[in-house]
């Protein structure tokens, strides 16, 4: 748990909210206090742009000219809940922005874009972060937010490369993904001119020649791996230059090795304030508890983490509970939703009980 500016103890009661031109903000904002939530993580730039007339990323079509971030974080701070601007880093399929912008975007072991060969979904069209372009344009895009925004934090998500693997619970939901832990070279990023040249102006290796799997490759595989957490260390840094108080934080994968091996991310070594690992079990093929799993993992590594936990995957209030329990019992400071709104209206009050009942158990300031 973590300690207010008083060194009371405080639980982060989190939720990421999917902002929608349809929401009534006042009611939203309502709902998540009753739900005794103290923060949450509102959608402000996605994969198809952003929600917001930027200067800095291509706006979603449907919400040209329009601004529904400043409402609703009106609302909610009328409830003295803190906010944390989410912005989708490095999966951006905006139409305008990829037809002027081709060569930034990630290419395949086979040598294919994935503007043309997306793996998985359609969706799948990802930005090469070791293109200046790219690098400056987040921190630039995270930086507008800051200045136009009433916010206390900035989190990234998709902030990764595809992933190489998937999560054990998804690989049989798309045709031709191996059931094992299998590194395939269509889903193997990024081998771009710039990633290529890069490198093997740094070792004398062309990583395309590289197989599976070997010490090589391994260094090659770090390398990538590398190259997120310079981006994030760019943006981290120039946020907390703008503004020392602003908090930055992450959706990252369930746990660090999952989340390395299957998305390239090192996120144990990215020096953020606070992480928030989209443990969402059933993904994984594993039960409730293991969500305490995941956290100690985390935790571990000197980590200071709000468990993230898919609220659809709960089979009743007695099951929420006991998730929530497993990540405090762990470690964790914290609990983060996804997402409001839930998609059942009684999850709400198994959001609040587990809050109430824990807070209770473990004697601690709501």
């Amino acid at each position: 748990m973590g300690l207010d500016k008083y060194g009371v103890r405080k639980l982060r009661k989190g939720a990421w909210v999917i902002l929608s031109k349809e929401m009534q903000f006042e009611k939203a904002a309502r709902e998540l206090y009753e739900m005794q939530l103290n923060e949450v993580y509102p959608l402000v730039a996605t994969q198809a742009g952003a929600l917001f007339p930027s200067r800095m990323r291509s706006q979603v079509e449907d919400f040209k000219g329009k601004d529904i971030i400043s409402p609703f974080i009106k609302e909610v701070k009328k409830y003295g809940i803190r906010v944390h601007a989410w912005i989708v880093s490095l999966n951006f399929y905006n139409e305008r922005f990829m037809t002027e912008n081709k060569e930034l975007y990630v290419v395949n072991k086979n040598g294919v874009s994935c503007l043309v060969s997306p793996s998985y979904v359609s969706q799948y069209k990802w930005l090469c972060p070791s293109r200046k372009e790219v690098k400056e344009n987040l921190a630039d895009t995270f930086l507008e937010v800051a200045e136009r925004f009433d916010v206390d934090g900035l989190h990234f998500d998709y902030i990764r490369l595809p992933d190489i693997l998937l999560p054990i619970g998804l690989r049989g939901a798309y045709e031709g993904v191996p059931k094992e832990d299998l590194l395939q070279p269509q889903y193997d990023f990024c081998y771009c001119d710039v990633c290529r040249s890069r490198y093997k102006e740094e070792t004398g290796i062309d990583p395309i020649n590289l197989k599976y799997v070997e010490p090589d490759y391994g260094r090659w595989f770090r390398w990538r791996a590398d190259r997120i957490t310079e981006v994030v260390k760019n943006v981290y840094k120039k946020v907390k230059h703008y503004d020392l108080s602003i908090e930055v934080s992450a959706a990252v994968f369930a746990t660090p090795k999952l989340s390395y091996e299957y998305v390239f991310q090192d996120w144990t070594t990215w020096g953020l304030d606070i992480y928030n690992p989209m443990i969402y079990h059933r993904y994984y093929g594993q039960p409730t508890e293991w969500i305490g799993e995941a956290v100690r993992e985390g935790v571990l590594r000197g980590t200071r983490l709000s468990a993230g936990v898919l609220i659809g995957f709960m089979k009743d209030q007695k099951d929420n509970y006991n998730g929530f329990k497993a990540a405090l019992d762990n470690g964790a400071s914290g609990i983060t939703i996804y997402a409001y709104p839930p998609p059942k209206p009684e999850m709400k009050e198994w959001i609040r009980h587990a809050f109430n009942t824990l807070e209770k158990e473990y004697h601690i300031e709501s």
